[in-house]
């Protein structure tokens, strides 16, 4: 997929989940006009951006900030920053953050689609994970985000978290379905060392999410959201045909991007760079915010590419791959088909529900395949 795509990180927060790793910031209303100032000015500095086909607006909880705040954010950013005429304009929002007025002064502004932190529709879900709203809240902002305009609305979901019942997540994923987004993502729990969630498990008042469990449940949500038309085009991403998010396409094809805010990424041709975490040094200088980079060898990209490639349910060419990666894979591909985690339908290979519970264990056995002898390698 070719492309260019722009992610405005908006770092606020009403309150902190205790699984997130994000730069969030709780609080702090009084810096939001100053941090989308800065915002602008680092935007500024990438001017001669290609025309960007997405721009993602994630956090954080972009939706925090005032109405006016807000698309003026996202009007400012058009003008700096040069979007195409059909471009993918997300913003990420929190239930108990969508209002009306908020929700239109962001599709007058441009955005034509949102994505809706459900998390769970199991009110015991909701508050093990940390949310702060109810289920009714998740329907009101579907119904209030298309009602303002933005057509295209996403429902995130996190299976896997403390004391949730196979009927809870079976549960979640019906109520999700009945309010028919355009597209859902449904992810598991993982549990970062420096998080609340990480904390507690460290001193042993938490376990860690059991893998069996998180097994069952994706198999549910596959069979479930299958069932239902939806097309699982990435291991923890469904759409209505059509409506896949062309932004994260983007990120899992190694496309390049601009990152602005704090935390966020940037990528261009293989260089990444990462911008600080701290929103004190940002704000003090956004055009001075860069904390590190790096640049990937051919053979680090070319590896990479495997290992993002084999999420998109589209499949992996092995052609591609032998001259891509200098090896074989054929016959490791084969082996995984033998062991239920790959199909191979002619010359390309595809994750079965299994595979892509172990995608990065067939990835290590598929770049484990022998090099190509040098007589064999293309020129």
């Amino acid at each position: 997929m070719s492309g260019f795509g722009i992610y405005v990180h908006v770092p606020f927060c009403s309150a902190l989940c205790p699984y997130c790793d994000f730069a969030v910031v709780v609080g702090r209303d009084d810096q939001h006009q100053r941090y989308c100032d800065a915002l602008i000015s680092e935007a500024e500095m990438h001017q001669d951006a290609p025309i960007a086909s997405s721009l993602f607006i994630g956090g954080g909880t972009p939706t925090v900030l005032a109405a006016e705040v807000l698309r003026d954010l996202v009007a400012r950013i058009r003008e700096v920053l040069p979007l195409a005429a059909d471009a993918e304009v997300t913003i990420d929002a929190n239930p108990e953050s969508v209002t009306e007025q908020r929700m239109r002064a962001t599709a007058e502004a441009g955005v034509n689609r949102v994505s809706i932190g459900a998390q769970s529709f199991a009110p015991r879900g909701l508050r093990a994970l940390g949310r702060t709203h109810s289920t009714d809240q998740i329907s009101d902002a579907v119904r209030v985000s298309r009602a303002a305009g933005i057509d295209n609305v996403s429902l995130d979901l996190i299976y896997g978290g403390p004391a949730e019942t196979i009927a809870d997540w079976t549960e979640s994923l019906r109520r999700a379905l009945n309010e028919k987004p355009d597209h859902i993502s449904a992810y598991a729990l993982t549990i970062e060392a420096a998080t609340p969630f990480g904390k507690a498990v460290t001193r042993g008042a938490m376990s860690e999410p059991d893998q069996d469990d998180l097994a069952a449940k994706y198999e549910i949500a596959c069979s479930m959201l299958e069932a239902s038309g939806y097309h699982h085009y990435e291991i923890s991403n469904w759409a209505q045909p059509g409506l896949e998010s062309r932004h994260n396409i983007l990120y899992w094809t190694q496309g390049d991007y601009v990152g602005l805010g704090i935390g966020a990424h940037s990528h261009r041709a293989g260089h990444r760079w990462w911008n600080t975490r701290a929103l004190g040094r940002y704000l003090a200088d956004p055009t001075m915010a860069r904390d590190g980079e790096e640049t990937l060898t051919a053979i680090e990209r070319d590896e990479e590419w495997l290992s993002l490639r084999m999420r998109l349910l589209d499949g992996v060419d092995l052609a591609e791959a032998r001259a891509r990666l200098s090896r074989d894979v054929r016959a490791a591909a084969v082996e995984c088909e033998r062991a239920g985690l790959l199909v191979v339908e002619g010359d390309t290979i595809r994750l079965t529900t299994r595979g892509m519970l172990l995608e990065n264990e067939v990835t290590l056995r598929l770049l484990d395949s022998p090099p190509l002898a040098l007589d064999m390698v293309e020129c």
